[in-house]
């Protein structure tokens, strides 16, 4: 299997691909008692929408999505009133197939490429509180944990989001 090319801006051509990926996580999560993704509640639409402000990224093989991500300026929907000039990293995707690889950390550098270019020093996430794996994950990569907060209510996967940050 040859490398693949380097993460892209989406397309309107890959919201599909992007919400199948999110499904089939979702329905991965699911499978294995991981309370964070639902399938089916990030619809391709929504995607589509994302895409249009320039949000998601891509990263693809020669014939398969196999890391996406979507990177925002501004997220007071999660972090509420300490919502500040940051990169907020949300649905952070690798294919199970590629587990493993390192594609995660890859993709997680491009969009610390990415705030440092847009003049920022800070960069966010979430993840869900009972995801330890994740938590963990994340604080190898140098996040720290800053609190926990009620998920927004248009996602059901869990009720509590643990919000995580670290300087660039």
């Amino acid at each position: 299997m040859t490398d693949p090319a380097p993460m892209r801006r989406a397309t309107d051509a890959d919201a599909d691909a992007i919400a199948g990926l999110r499904d089939r996580l979702a329905h991965w999560m699911v499978d294995n008692g991981i309370a964070q993704w639902l399938p089916g509640e990030y619809p391709a639409a929504t995607v589509a929408a994302e895409i249009s402000r320039g949000e998601w990224f891509v990263w693809r093989d020669e014939s398969a999505l196999i890391g996406a991500v979507r990177l925002i300026w501004s997220d007071p929907e999660f972090w509420g009133a300490d919502d500040a000039a940051a990169g907020y990293v949300h649905g952070l995707m690798v294919a199970l197939e590629r587990r493993g690889g390192a594609l995660g950390e890859r993709i997680l550098r491009f969009c610390a490429e990415r705030t440092r270019a847009n003049g920022l020093r800070r960069q966010r996430l979430d993840t869900a509180a009972g995801n330890q794996v994740l938590r963990k994950y994340y604080a190898t990569q140098g996040f720290r944990e800053v609190r926990e907060a009620r998920l927004p209510p248009q996602f059901h996967g869990t009720d509590r989001v643990v919000l995580m940050e670290k300087s660039l």
